[in-house]
């Protein structure tokens, strides 16, 4: 048999305790931001609402929702950051249109 060195309750699970805390972190911050995406994609294509309209209100629902979840001041930034980047790709998209 083989040696019973192993004392219940003993092991350090710090590294465990670290390592599920972050793929919960990683699971809530990529799970709001489908809904986010899905929703805002919802509203512009599907129920014809301005993309203007649909972008701060999704905007303001994440920044809610975040800090509803104490996701604190990263959540935000990354919320008004995605927001920019629709902000820029739907002027590209604008100037397209233009030119065709």
């Amino acid at each position: 048999m083989a040696d019973t060195d192993h004392v219940h309750g003993e092991m350090d699970v710090s590294d465990h305790n670290s390592t599920w805390s972050m793929f919960m972190t990683m699971t809530t911050w990529g799970s709001l931001i489908i809904i986010l995406a899905v929703g805002y994609a919802t509203f512009t294509l599907t129920m014809g609402v301005n993309w203007v309209v649909a972008l701060g209100g999704f905007a303001l629902l994440g920044i809610v929702a975040g800090a509803l979840m104490n996701m604190g001041g990263a959540w935000i930034a990354t919320v008004i950051g995605l927001a920019v980047l629709a902000v820029f790709i739907q002027i590209l998209i604008m100037l397209g249109q233009a030119l065709m």
